[in-house]
């Protein structure tokens, strides 16, 4: 087996694993970049369509959210991601829950596998990785996950 090491944009790892149309970023994400082993996005919250109330409520009042995501650990296919987000110094992550039914009708519109991006009560997110791949390249084996200054480095096996 024979080892394969891709290095992708945000956009083009969202598209590979079938959560994005295209290669270009929603709208309302305005910034992609980071240091190390963190990955770092800022998004403008008031460009997200259809926000339940209490975060359209918050939006007014702190627009710009900013969120370091971390590959804690890769084992079996799924990436487990820390997430650290900030709107106005407020922990925003601490919402991360109001977004899970949004995410899971997002991968039943797109007929990804139900389950294969969860987000957990202690501000971290598991991504099937593996899973979300099979969908759309049968047969890929993904052996880890990292993120390398401001890029997603996804390692294969053929």
């Amino acid at each position: 087996m024979s080892a394969v090491r891709t290095e992708l944009s945000l956009a083009e790892t969202l598209n590979a694993l079938g959560l994005l149309g295209g290669t270009t970023l929603p709208r309302f994400v305005t910034g992609v970049g980071g240091t190390g082993a963190d990955l770092e996005v800022v998004a403008d919250a008031r460009r997200v369509r259809n926000l339940p109330g209490p975060l359209r409520l918050a939006t007014r009042l702190v627009p710009a959210v900013r969120t370091r995501l971390r590959v804690e650990s890769f084992d079996g296919g799924v990436a487990l991601l820390s997430v650290d987000a900030a709107a106005g110094g407020l922990p925003a992550h601490k919402l991360l829950g109001l977004a899970a039914h949004r995410i899971e009708a997002v991968l039943a519109a797109k007929g990804l596998p139900a389950g294969s991006v969860q987000l957990r009560a202690d501000a971290r997110i598991a991504l099937d990785v593996q899973r979300l791949l099979d969908a759309r390249y049968p047969g890929t084996v993904v052996t880890g996950m990292a993120f390398a200054d401001g890029r997603v480095v996804v390692d294969t096996a053929a």
